[in-house]
């Protein structure tokens, strides 16, 4: 009980913590921080005189409202508590603050988040001018709204989860390894694919992409995505199994809008409501023969512990490694995985992928590996 009201009270001080550098705008500031401290379930956040309900559970709504009117050229919200956003006093944004659609809450964390980390976002066409590769288009089409990157790469907002398909991939550029390396006609395996977003960035490099991808959710979503790059989706085979072990899997999936994150057959990493759904299970060596892939220029690794149940046998024919890892097992070591990678003629460096996180890199992080050596 102790451990785990002290968990709780940790939670409550991050929640405070990553708020109070955008607190200033609100007009109870001081009660907001109370409430985020003592875990209220649910409070209002007051804005120009206009109060929003916001639930405890829903804290990166209020991040996200709180970060976006502080980066603002300029904002007003309504009495519909609609709010109107620009940073540029060029394009426009309207959002709602109440009852939020998923596709709502995307945008939200896009609009705060892209321009966070260096991303401008337009609405109307710009000519005669180079894009920055961090500027964004947000359209409409048939109603649904749409986010493009500087290299014409489309999603669905509704069908991202956007810290991780557009800010990881697009604008922290977090899957580049080096420029020089040239993927054309390369082939690259995916491990965890989630909503497509590293498939079609490695595609538009000109690689042959296998996006293996367990999540139905997440794997229905990268359909969709496909679908909206069709010259891209031609080198792109969408698979919706798991790897790491043969056979029928169990996976501990959220039962969040978008299917949450962190979703693994490993473990139940979900903090809250889950479902257990079932996907077709391969090991790597097993895959590859499956589907056949003869020969593996790029790895890359994202699926929640599967790295550790690599083998000798999964590695032949593989030339780079990336792997993002998480330690949550005491039976997982980190110094497994190199010494397999180093046994089989990889050299290995590790770094870090997230400002955020202050785990040990023995704990998080990732590995990137290129096979120097062929050892028998």
């Amino acid at each position: 009980m102790r451990k785990c009201m002290l968990s709780m009270f940790r939670e409550n001080l991050a929640y405070v913590y990553f708020i109070i550098p955008f607190i200033f705008n609100a007009q109870n500031k001081v009660s907001i921080i109370f409430y985020l401290l003592i875990g209220k379930s649910s409070f209002n956040l007051k804005l120009n005189n206009i109060l929003i309900n916001i639930k405890r559970s829903d804290f990166y709504r209020l991040y996200s409202i709180l970060g976006i009117i502080s980066y603002a050229f300029s904002y007003s919200i309504n009495s519909k508590k609609v709010l109107k956003v620009s940073f540029d006093q060029e394009n426009e944004f309207l959002i709602p603050l109440d009852n939020l659609s998923y596709e709502d809450n995307n945008l939200l964390e896009l609009l705060f988040l892209g321009t966070k980390y260096g991303a401008n976002f337009f609405t109307k066409d710009i000519k005669n001018i180079q894009l920055r590769e961090k500027s964004f288009k947000i359209l409409i089409i048939n109603n649904k709204k749409i986010i493009e990157t500087s290299d014409g790469i489309k999603f669905f907002i509704d069908s991202i989860h956007p810290g991780n398909t557009i800010i990881e991939t697009f604008v922290k550029n977090m899957h580049m390894i080096n420029t020089k390396i040239d993927l054309k006609d390369k082939t690259v395996v995916d491990i965890g694919a989630e909503c497509g977003d590293t498939g079609l960035y490695y595609a538009n490099q000109g690689a042959k992409v296998y996006s293996f991808e367990p999540v139905k959710t997440h794997f229905n979503f990268m359909l969709k995505n496909l679908e909206l790059n069709p010259v891209l989706t031609k080198n792109i085979i969408p698979i919706n199994a798991a790897i790491g072990k043969d056979g029928i899997l169990k996976f501990y999936e959220s039962t969040r809008e978008g299917g949450g994150s962190g979703a693994s057959y490993l473990n139940n990493r979900q903090t809250h409501d889950f479902q257990i759904t079932e996907v077709q299970g391969y090991t790597l060596r097993n895959a590859k023969k499956k589907f056949g892939i003869s020969y593996i220029d790029l790895l890359k690794m994202d699926c929640k512990g599967c790295e550790f149940s690599l083998t000798k046998d999964d590695l032949e024919h593989v030339e780079n490694i990336k792997i993002e890892y998480g330690i949550i097992n005491d039976e997982d070591k980190l110094e497994n995985i190199l010494q397999l990678l180093e046994s089989l003629g990889f050299k290995c460096m590790l770094y870090r992928f997230t400002e955020q996180g202050r785990s040990s890199n023995k704990l998080q992080g990732c590995i990137y590996g290129t096979k120097i050596s062929n050892i028998k």
